[in-house]
Order: structure tokens, then sequence, then C-alpha cells
């Protein structure tokens, strides 16, 4: 009447393959959150040189501003890093500042200013 249907062996194979695909899941989210935790640490890096070098050109600034000698050199330590500087006289009213900001991570940020100490204003910007 009712056909017999051969289904020995169903489950096992089933039990298998969900537990194998649990462990990948769980494998493929740490995996993921492992690279998400690297990305905002490099954001977070990257951010801390940014203010860095905001900080430093305002430091930077002020010392041009008072600069009497043809060429300055030297470095600032703040508590997320450094910048080691070098300010040269242009003109009278005129410096061009190099510096190197970098963390405490070594992360590294060139840049070169050129300053009006008269106006009070950065000429000419370059980051690289």
């Amino acid at each position: 009447m009712y056909g017999i249907l051969n289904q020995r062996g169903f489950i096992l194979p089933t039990t298998l393959v969900i537990c194998l695909l649990i462990p990948l899941i769980i494998l493929s989210e740490i995996e993921l959150y492992k690279t998400e935790k690297l990305f905002v640490m490099e954001e977070e890096e990257g951010e801390k040189l940014q203010n860095l070098t905001q900080i430093g050109v305002q430091h930077l600034f002020k010392i041009s501003e008072e600069q009497e000698q043809k060429t300055t050199t030297g470095t600032i330590y703040y508590p997320i890093g450094m910048i080691q500087y070098t300010i040269e006289k242009l003109e009278e009213d005129m410096r061009r500042i190099n510096g190197t900001c970098i963390t405490d991570k070594k992360r590294k940020l060139f840049f070169v200013a050129i300053v009006n100490v008269k106006t009070k204003e950065i000429v000419h910007w370059v980051e690289g």
C-alpha cells in the first residue's frame, strides 16, 4: 500500500555538514573582527598624525615669527609623538617650514609650508 522510503543515513551527513558550517561561520566572523580592529587602529593612528600636524604647525608658526637666524632646526616632543623641523628664512616676512611628524608607533607625515609671518597665514602647503 504505502511505499517504504529508504531514509537510513540521512541524519548523519546532515549533522556533519551543520557541524562543519557552524565553526566555519564562527572563524569567518573572528577574521572579520580582526580585520575591523586593525582598520580602526590604523584610522586612529591617522587621526593622531593629523592632530600632531595641526598642533605642531601652530607651534612652528610661533617659532618662525621669533626666528632671527637664516635657518633653524629642532625637534618638538608631544605626548602623542614628535615633530622634527627646519625653518628657513626666505624673505623678510616669508618662512619655509619643512617638518616631519612622527607618532609613537612610528607613523610619519612630511610637510612643507610657506608662511607669511606678517599676515599670519599659510601661503603654500604640501603634504606627503
